[in-house]
């Protein structure tokens, strides 16, 4: 089974994710981005973009990595959480900043890639995603998690396409992830929509 969580920054994802691997029962799996355990093409995507070099060459890297995913992905029966996804973020990103042509070749692969058995969107409010800057350790920090300072109306635009996708094509389910996220907040999570597999 993959449970998969999807949202920008600062929604609660790696929290989320964290915290029910260990609530759920059996042994899970987290897996981040990326459908494989280990992709080298993410990885330099991944290191190009914190370099801030140039997001559109970043998006072809981005674009390569994806192709290498589903290339490799074999379903497994393995008990999965899957940590966003390459296809969605990227298409969030460069549908906000019109770099269409990119859009489009993200799109071309939707159809190949596999669907989750539960697929969930997380969306905070804007002042829990500000605290959640604030103490975030600056280490954990990618040039993503300023836009929502920097650049507000196109972050929303970017979470809005996010939660667009998320729903049509993973029939997402939309969560509210403002405030604190603990045990309590994933127990009711699990009571409310997971409760037939624990």
């Amino acid at each position: 089974m993959i449970l998969h969580f999807e949202g920008l920054d600062l929604a609660g994802k790696s929290t989320v994710c964290r915290l029910l691997k260990d609530a759920l029962p059996n042994s899970w799996r987290i897996r981040r981005n990326t459908l494989l355990e280990s992709n080298p093409v993410e990885s330099l995507a991944d290191k190009l973009r914190k370099e801030e070099e140039d997001p559109v060459c970043v998006g072809w890297l981005y674009h390569a990595a994806l192709r290498y995913d589903l290339a490799h992905f074999r379903e497994s029966g393995d008990s999965i959480v899957q940590d966003s996804t390459i296809l969605l973020r990227s298409l969030a990103y460069h549908s906000a900043f019109g770099n269409a042509e990119l859009v489009e070749c993200f799109l071309n692969l939707l159809e190949d890639h596999p669907r989750f058995d539960r697929s969930f969107v997380l969306v905070p409010d804007r002042e829990t995603r500000l605290h959640r800057l604030r103490i975030r350790r600056k280490q954990n920090l990618g040039p993503e998690d300023f836009l929502v300072v920097q650049n507000p109306e196109v972050f929303q635009k970017m979470e809005e396409i996010l939660v667009e996708y998320s729903c049509e094509f993973f029939r997402a389910t939309v969560v509210d992830t403002s405030g604190s996220i603990d045990m309590a907040w994933i127990d009711n999570f699990i009571r409310n929509h997971l409760r037939d597999i624990v």
